[in-house]
């Protein structure tokens, strides 16, 4: 029979590779490199190292070339312009191509133009207005007195509207009218037993607050409460404070010192920290709730 497997160890994980538990941290681990030595010696270091190798890891002559005429594959040189032969069929006869004479459409220089770049100029025509029409337009000032008069309307021409009922002009108003109304009172009623008798209405006073909201409420002063000192305290100007000077400072010994030491009440000063002692309660038993080898799971 082999060795019997102790209990406390079996929970046991080792310290050395990938940690199980979040809290152990997990060390590196260095290996062996596969890497080749050649590989190894190509590795920049620094400019003197790179001075003392004697191997050169140059390519050689392997780079290819490219022409600096027409397109460049890199885009930092500019491609230059390559002129070409066209590949269009030349005319046959120049001759039978050329337009002949009358093709062209030539417009004249009188009427509207239809080439923007050539202005339409100015065409007088007769008026079809009567010599009446022709005399009634308004020149000046001085030529229209001699006419005064003679286009004027006669008497009785005018209409004058009246001033009682419905303006016509706008610029007068229309005064507000009345009329008798055509309805048949207390025509289901009976007016004997219909009408309110005394003491039905409520009325309400003038005085003090309305309660119907189409009459306002007017202003009531009363006479105020203050004391005279306190009203002696309110402020109207600086040069009446300054008459007042000192009347209502405080005397000695009449501000409250607060103390530097503990909560501070200003906001202004802050509150040192304090420390105290603690009021929990100790354990019982101090090696009664130790646990025993085993518990832990390492």
């Amino acid at each position: 029979m082999g060795a019997r497997e102790d209990a406390t160890t079996r929970m046991l994980r080792s310290g050395f590779g990938s940690q199980v538990k979040s809290q152990n941290e997990t060390l590196p681990q260095w290996g062996f490199g596969t890497e080749g030595r050649d590989t190894t010696g190509k590795l920049y270091l620094s400019k003197e190292q790179t001075r003392a190798m004697h191997v050169s890891y140059s390519q050689g002559p392997v780079y290819k070339t490219y022409s600096a005429i027409g397109p460049q594959p890199e885009s930092k040189y500019n491609s230059s312009s390559a002129p070409g032969f066209g590949t269009s069929g030349r005319a046959r006869s120049a001759r039978s191509a050329s337009p002949g004479p009358g093709t062209y459409e030539l417009e004249g220089g009188l009427g509207p133009m239809k080439e923007s770049k050539r202005s339409t100029s100015p065409r007088a025509v007769f008026g079809t207005a009567t010599r009446d029409q022709q005399s009634k337009v308004w020149l000046d000032e001085e030529l229209m007195k001699t006419a005064g008069g003679r286009d004027s309307p006669g008497p009785n021409t005018y209409r004058q509207p009246g001033g009682i009922g419905r303006m016509v002009d706008s610029k007068h108003n229309t005064a507000p009218t009345w009329r008798q109304g055509t309805e048949n009172r207390f025509r289901d009623r009976s007016p004997s037993k219909d009408v309110p008798g005394a003491g039905t209405y409520k009325t309400y006073g003038a005085i003090g607050q309305q309660t119907l909201s189409q009459k306002k409420t007017l202003p009531s002063p009363k006479i105020g409460t203050g004391h005279r000192d306190a009203f002696k305290k309110i402020f109207i100007s600086k040069e009446h404070e300054k008459g007042a000077f000192g009347e209502n400072s405080p005397g000695p010994v009449t501000s409250q010192f607060v103390s530097s030491i503990g909560p501070q009440k200003l906001s202004v000063k802050s509150s040192a920290p304090s420390w105290g002692f603690g009021t929990g309660k100790r354990n019982k038993g101090f090696g009664s709730d130790t646990p025993g080898p085993g518990a832990y799971y390492a």
